[in-house]
C-alpha cells in the first residue's frame, strides 16, 4: 500500500530519473567526445592547473588557455579515475537532468491547467529534443550541463512568485537570495551564463508588486548572485589578475589593459548579426542559414515558431489594449516571468554572443513557451490539444537536425600518443605550437617542456613574444614546431613568429606526431627548429 501511494506521489519524478539515464544511455551510443573545446582546452586546463603550469607554458590553447578550470578538472579527475564510458554515461546523465527542471517550471507555469502533470511532462520531453540539447549530449561542452544551474535558479525564483503575493516575505526571500547563489556558482563554473543572470534579476520588475518591492527583490538576488560567483570564480579572477593583471585575461583586455595581449576588446564576434535588419529577424536568418550562429549547422524550426509566437503575443496583448478588452484567459504572473526570461534572455544573447549553443536555456524553454502562447491566444477548447499538436509536430520535425561536434568509437583511455621523440629521448628545450585546437597534446605527451602556441587566436603584445624567449632560455634539448594544420595561412603566420623569435625550421627534419581520442586517431607534423645564426 505505501508502494503505491510513493508511486503516485513520486512518479513524476521517476519518470525524470529514467529520462536522465536514457540520456547517459544515448550519451554511450555517440561514442568518445572528440569536440573542438575537447581538443583544445577541456583537457589542458585542468591539466596545466593541476601540475603548475600556467606559467610553465604560453597560451597552448590560444585565448581559451585563460578560462576558469573548475568545471573541467571535475572531468579531468572522472576521466583519470574512471572508465571513459563510465565517464560519458554519467554527462549524459546529469545532462539529462535539465527534464526535472524543465517539468518544474512548467508545472508552476501551468498550475490553473486541467493535466498540468501530463503537459509539464511532455513539454520537458520536448525540450530535451530541442537540437542544441541533443547535439551535447555525452560531449564535454559544458553548455548544457551548466544550464542546470539559470534553470534552478529560475525555478527556485518562480515558485516564491504565489508566496511574494500572499505577503509570505522571509521565507520567500531566502528562497531568492539561495536561488541568486545557484546563478552566480554557474557564472563561476562558465561566464556565459551570466546573459541569464541578468534577466532573471530583471524579470521581477513585470511581477504584479509594489515598485520598491521589485526593486529590493532584484537587488538581493543580484547580490545573491554575486556571492555566488564569489564562490566559484573568485578564486581563478584573482590569479588572472595577479599573473596577467586582467580577472578575465584576455577578455575585455581594452579595460583592464594586461600586458601580453593587445589593449583591445578581445571577444568571439563571428556570430554576431551586424545589422539592425539582422538583429530583428535574426531567428529567421539562422534557420534559413543555420551557420549564420554556429560552426556546424543547427538545422530547426523551433526558434522561427518561438519568434512567431512572440510577436503574435504582443500583436493580441497590443490589440486587447487598445480595445480596452479583457482577455477571458487569464495571464498569470509566472508566464509573465517566463516571457520576461525568455525574451531578455534572447536579447542579451543578441548583442553579446550569437552562437547557437549558448542559447540552450532558453532553447529548452520552447515548447512551454509555445504552448502558454498558443493556449492564450486561441481561446477554444481545443487550444490545448491543438498547442500539444503542434509541438509534438515540431519536434518530430527537428529530430535529426543536432550537428555531430565529432565523436569516435571508445576506447580503454580518452586520450594517449604514440611513442616519439617527445617522449623516447632527452625532453625538448621547448614545443612550439601552430593553430588550435592543440593543445591536448601536453597532457597526452605529459612532459615538463615548455609548450608555447606561436599562432595565438588572440591579439598579443610584444611581452608575449618576450615571454616565449624567456621560458625557453638557457634549457638545454632540442626544440621542436608542432603544425596543428598545414593551412597556407597558419604555415605562414608561424613562419613568420618563428623568425620574430630567432628561430627557423631545420630542412627535412619533420616528421609525423600521432595520437588518439578515444579510438580517433589523430595526426600532426613536427619539425625541429633551430636558431638563426648571423651567417643566415
Amino acid at each position: 500500500m505505501k508502494a503505491t501511494v510513493f508511486l503516485k506521489r513520486s512518479y513524476s519524478e521517476i519518470i525524470a530519473l529514467l529520462v536522465a539515464l536514457a540520456c547517459g544511455v544515448y550519451a554511450l551510443t555517440r561514442g568518445q567526445d572528440m569536440n573542438w573545446d575537447l581538443l583544445n582546452y577541456h583537457l589542458y586546463n585542468p591539466y596545466a592547473f593541476l601540475n603548475g603550469r600556467i606559467e610553465t607554458d604560453l597560451a597552448p590553447a590560444g585565448l581559451q588557455s585563460y578560462f576558469s578550470p573548475m568545471l573541467d578538472i571535475i572531468y579531468f579527475f572522472a576521466i583519470s579515475h574512471l572508465g571513459p564510458k563510465t565517464v560519458g554515461f554519467l554527462l549524459g546523465f546529469l545532462q539529462g537532468l535539465n527534464f526535472l527542471l524543465v517539468y518544474k517550471i512548467a508545472k508552476l507555469v501551468l498550475k490553473q491547467h486541467d493535466y498540468r502533470n501530463t503537459v509539464a511532462l511532455f513539454l520537458a520531453l520536448a525540450a530535451l529534443l530541442t537540437v542544441g540539447f541533443l547535439a551535447e549530449v555525452g560531449t564535454a561542452m559544458h553548455d548544457s550541463l551548466v544550464a542546470l544551474f539559470p534553470l534552478l535558479s529560475l525555478w527556485m525564483v518562480m515558485s516564491t512568485i504565489q508566496s511574494l503575493q500572499e505577503g509570505k516575505q522571509r521565507p520567500a526571500m531566502v528562497l531568492i537570495m539561495a536561488a541568486g547563489v545557484v546563478a552566480g556558482i554557474g557564472i563561476g563554473l562558465k561566464l556565459v551564463s551570466a546573459i541569464y543572470a541578468l534577466p532573471i534579476c530583471l524579470s521581477f520588475f513585470v511581477l504584479p508588486l509594489p515598485w520598491l518591492k521589485k526593486f529590493r527583490l532584484a537587488f538581493l538576488y543580484g547580490l545573491a548572485v554575486l556571492a555566488g560567483l564569489f564562490v566559484t570564480g573568485s578564486y581563478w579572477m584573482f590569479e588572472m589578475w595577479r599573473l596577467f593583471g586582467n580577472p578575465l585575461f584576455p577578455q575585455f583586455n581594452n579595460y583592464f589593459q594586461g600586458e601580453l595581449a593587445t589593449f583591445e576588446e578581445i571577444r568571439d564576434v563571428r556570430f554576431l548579426p551586424g545589422t539592425l535588419f539582422d538583429k530583428i529577424f535574426y531567428p529567421v536568418l539562422f534557420t534559413l542559414d543555420p551557420q549564420r550562429a554556429a560552426e556546424l549547422k543547427y538545422e530547426q524550426y523551433s526558434w522561427l515558431a518561438a519568434y512567431i509566437a512572440v510577436l503574435a503575443l504582443f500583436i493580441s496583448r497590443a490589440v486587447q489594449f487598445f480595445r480596452q478588452a479583457t482577455a477571458n484567459r487569464t495571464w498569470g504572473p509566472e508566464a509573465s516571468f517566463l516571457l520576461a526570461f525568455f525574451c531578455l534572455g534572447y536579447f542579451f544573447w543578441l548583442n553579446i554572443f550569437g552562437i547557437y549553443r549558448y542559447l540552450i536555456v532558453i532553447e529548452l524553454l520552447i515548447p512551454l513557451l509555445l504552448f502558454v502562447v498558443i493556449t492564450y491566444i486561441f481561446r477554444s477548447r481545443f487550444a490545448a490539444r491543438g498547442a500539444a499538436l503542434f509541438i509534438a509536430v515540431l519536434t518530430a520535425v527537428n529530430l535529426g537536425g543536432a550537428p555531430d561536434w565529432r565523436h569516435s568509437d571508445w576506447a580503454d583511455r580518452v586520450y594517449r600518443m604514440e611513442p616519439s621523440v617527445f617522449t623516447t629521448q632527452p625532453e625538448p628545450a621547448a614545443v612550439y605550437l601552430a593553430g588550435q585546437p592543440i593543445a591536448w597534446i601536453v597532457p597526452a605527451l605529459d612532459i615538463q617542456s615548455p609548450f608555447i602556441q606561436i599562432v595565438p587566436n588572440m591579439p598579443v603584445s610584444d611581452a608575449y613574444w618576450q615571454r616565449a624567449r624567456m621560458l625557453a632560455a638557457g634549457r638545454s634539448g632540442k626544440r621542436y614546431l608542432v603544425f596543428e594544420t598545414d593551412n597556407p595561412a597558419v604555415v605562414e603566420r608561424a613562419h613568420t613568429n618563428l623568425a620574430r623569435l630567432g628561430l627557423t625550421l631545420l630542412d627535412d627534419s619533420c616528421k609525423v606526431l600521432a595520437g588518439y581520442v578515444g579510438s580517433g586517431r589523430i595526426e600532426y607534423r613536427f619539425c625541429e627548429v633551430k636558431e638563426v645564426t648571423e651567417q643566415e
